[in-house]
């Protein structure tokens, strides 16, 4: 899939391994591995056979539309699919959260 961020400050700390550290040590090994599935998942839909680690699924209810990866176990990586469906081939990664 191709991999875009919302921001380049999150762009930044998915992709930069020293901002990892720095700002979310506590996530580091496991956004990096989410990242990387993302990166080389052909569709959503792929993602979870190929990252079954992830547990990825998708929100409902305010945040439909929305796909979470799991870091930690409250903390998400959060993504948009275009289009909305499991055959996208572009995802957005929109933040980094405790919904929980």
């Amino acid at each position: 899939m191709r991999v875009e961020y919302k921001d380049n400050k999150l762009a930044k700390l998915c992709t930069d391994e020293r901002e990892m550290q720095k700002k979310r040590p506590d996530l580091k090994k496991k956004l990096r591995l989410r990242i990387k599935a993302l990166e080389s998942s052909e569709t959503l839909g792929d993602l979870p056979d190929d990252d079954p680690g992830g547990a990825w699924h998708e929100l409902k209810g305010g945040r439909a539309g929305t796909w979470a990866g799991e870091l930690s176990g409250n903390w998400r990586l959060l993504v948009e699919p275009r289009p909305n469906s499991l055959s996208a081939v572009d995802v957005t990664v929109v933040d980094i959260e405790d919904y929980h």
